[in-house]
């Protein structure tokens, strides 16, 4: 880990204070995601895995940051498996994460210690968000992961306070999981005037599906830079 200041120290075990901070967390991981707020009226619900759909520029790593933020600024302890290390700590911490209570597992390309981690992590417990970012990821070594990781990791999260993020360019946790939000880039923003122009925003339809009896919900979502 390049940056110490974002280590902890964090046992596989289940110490009495953890399981007792752990079973006095709400049902619903509060979503203060601007935008958002109208498809998840009472937060993120725990114990069960949502899946985040969305390719490059559509907002899938500001909604991300803003749920470590949202739980860490909580006292949670969180982890983020980054498949590709593309997590960026210092944009994190703009949006509120705490580091301190964030762990960073990076897995330079390697999908098979991504799922591993993921295993290890949330078969150890205690953790408020396990986010596995596995976007960047080809369709080639997505095929290769088996389903029965998601099987397992519903199990091993269900009645927990535990939320498993997925982040994926397209489907990966198919029934494992009971909310699947899908993004979908409509409009960039640029300020300034070329060729000098920054980002300012970007305008995405959200969808949120949540079982196959249940229409799925929309909205347009706008986040700005």
């Amino acid at each position: 880990m390049a940056n110490t200041s974002l280590a902890r120290s964090i046992s596989f075990g289940k110490p009495a204070s953890v399981l007792a901070s752990v079973r006095e967390r709400p049902k619903f991981l509060p979503l203060q995601v601007p935008g958002l707020k109208p498809i998840f009226e009472k937060g993120l619900s725990r114990g069960i895995i949502t899946e985040i759909n969305a390719g490059r520029s559509s907002g899938r790593t500001s909604v991300c940051l803003h749920i470590l933020a949202q739980a860490t600024r909580r006292g949670e302890i969180c982890a983020v498996i980054d498949l590709y290390d593309g997590f960026h700590p210092a944009s994190a911490a703009a949006l509120g994460a705490q580091l301190q209570q964030l762990l960073w597992v990076r897995c330079h390309g390697n999908a098979e210690h991504a799922m591993h981690a993921a295993d290890l992590l949330l078969n150890a417990g205690g953790f408020g968000v396990v986010l596995l970012d596995i976007c960047e990821a080809s369709p080639r070594v997505l095929n290769r992961i088996p389903l029965s990781y998601w099987y397992r990791f519903h199990r091993a999260i269900e009645n927990t306070p535990t939320i498993l993020l997925v982040c994926a360019a397209i489907s990966q946790v198919r029934s494992s999981s009971s909310n699947k939000l899908q993004l979908r880039r409509k409009a960039v923003r640029w300020r300034g005037k070329a060729p000098f122009l920054v980002l300012h925003g970007i305008e995405a339809d959200a969808i949120l599906h949540k079982t196959l009896t249940v229409p799925p919900e929309s909205l347009s979502i706008q986040s700005v830079a």
